[in-house]
């Protein structure tokens, strides 16, 4: 009897090998048949999943934002039963960072989609969705945190949390470079984060 293929696996398994060779070549070095080398499949099974490259691209895209928006979640979820709005803006921060290979070989794949959208002068698929999608969290605990007297009540709920969107991406590209690991980028949240609900 022949074996089940599991189809959704299948194509996770692609977008994979997609990841690999964006996180360490770039997007330009992605094509059906270097895919299929890399996931160590004939290139036929990836054009019966993908017969373009872009219907490829913007599967892997989706992927990507899945990947992030599960890991993202978890640590979320725990901060949010604290009750404790610094915690969960805390966890929003952190979990955009580049913090294990795993993380640091995604973020370096979404820096790779980044860089050919704006050479194309494009978008990638649902990329206006994320950036905002964390800063009306931040914003919100933000919010919260000023009614019960933890923020100070001068402070612009929403140009402080895209401050601290912005400053985290900064955070992301830099530790991708190397230039800070992962307990200087955390002491600079903390840091931040500290001086934010002084008062």
């Amino acid at each position: 009897m022949p074996k089940r293929v599991d189809h959704d696996e299948r194509r996770r398994e692609i977008a994979e090998a997609l990841f690999r060779i964006a996180a360490t070549q770039g997007l330009q070095a992605v094509t059906l048949r270097a895919v299929a080398a890399e996931a160590g499949i004939s290139m036929f099974q990836v054009q019966y999943y993908f017969p373009a490259k872009e219907q490829m691209l913007r599967y892997a895209w989706q992927r990507i934002t899945e990947l992030g928006a599960e890991r993202a979640g978890r640590d979320i979820a725990e901060a949010l039963q604290t009750g404790d709005e610094r915690a969960v803006i805390r966890a929003c921060l952190l979990a955009v960072l580049p913090t294990d290979e795993r993380s640091r070989m995604l973020c370096a794949v979404q820096i790779a989609y980044f860089a050919v959208d704006v050479t194309r002068g494009g978008q990638a698929p649902d990329q206006q969705a994320m950036m905002p999608h964390l800063v009306r969290l931040v914003a919100d605990q933000l919010d919260h945190a000023q009614q019960r007297g933890g923020v100070p009540a001068h402070v612009d709920t929403r140009l402080e949390a895209d401050a601290l969107a912005t400053m985290t991406a900064g955070l992301l590209s830099a530790m991708l470079v190397e230039a800070y690991d992962t307990e200087q980028a955390t002491r600079i949240i903390d840091y931040r984060l500290g001086r934010l609900f002084a008062g």
